[in-house]
């Protein structure tokens, strides 16, 4: 379930980027990067023990891919005031 909680926003921000013509070459390095941090996120919580149960691994992934969201939304909004 976090995974689709996850990617409703870089979803809608993606779309957001395309539409308001952010370059396709930064779009697709925040994307997949954003894509590689859940499947790292997804491997860790898969394995199971203490990471999976909350530790500071799976927190710093999870992190990592709301930033990298972030990014993107503020890139989208830069490229939407120009």
């Amino acid at each position: 379930m976090n995974s689709v909680e996850a990617l409703a926003p870089l979803v809608v921000a993606s779309a957001l980027a395309m539409m308001v013509g952010v370059e396709p070459a930064p779009l697709a390095i925040l994307v997949w990067t954003h894509v590689a941090i859940r499947l790292l996120h997804l491997g860790v919580y898969l394995r199971g023990g203490n990471a999976a149960k909350g530790g500071s691994v799976r927190t710093i992934l999870y992190v990592s891919g709301a930033l990298v969201t972030f990014v993107l939304i503020l890139v989208t909004g830069w490229a939407a005031l120009k």
